[in-house]
C-alpha cells in the first residue's frame, strides 16, 4: 500500500503539490472556531422549557381553565358502562361465530408441536 501511495504522489503535478500545500498551511493556521457553545446551550434550553411545559400538564396544571367538578351524570354513565359488559356474553359471542376456529384450524401448522 505504501509503494502504490508513493507512486501516486509521484503521479501529482507540480502545481497541484503546491495548491495543496497553500490550502493545508492556510488551515492550520487559521483560527479555531468556538461557535457550537451558543448552539448547545439553545438546544438545551429548549429541551428544558419542553420538559417542564410537560411535566405541568402531568402534575394538572389545565393553562388556566376552570376546574369542572365531577357531577353524578358522569358517575352514572361510568357504572352504567361498567353494567353493560358482560363477560358470558362476551365468550357467547365467540362460541357464535365459528370463523375463528375455522381460522385457528388454517393455522395449526404454525403452533409449536408439544414435543418440542
Amino acid at each position: 500500500m505504501r509503494a502504490l501511495h508513493a507512486r501516486a504522489v509521484e503521479q501529482v503535478t507540480p502545481q497541484t503539490r503546491a495548491r495543496l500545500r497553500t490550502i493545508r498551511s492556510e488551515a492550520a493556521a487559521a483560527p479555531v472556531r468556538r461557535s457550537g457553545v451558543l448552539g448547545w446551550a439553545l438546544a438545551s434550553g429548549g429541551v428544558a422549557a419542553f420538559a417542564l411545559v410537560l411535566g405541568l400538564q402531568f402534575v394538572g396544571g389545565n393553562g388556566g381553565a376552570p376546574a369542572v367538578p365531577e357531577s353524578a351524570p358522569a358517575v352514572a354513565s361510568a357504572a352504567a358502562a361498567d353494567a353493560a359488559y358482560d363477560p358470558d356474553t362476551a365468550v357467547a359471542a365467540l362460541d357464535e361465530n365459528p370463523d375463528l376456529y375455522l381460522w385457528l384450524a388454517s393455522n395449526g401448522d404454525v403452533l409449536p408441536n408439544p414435543s418440542e
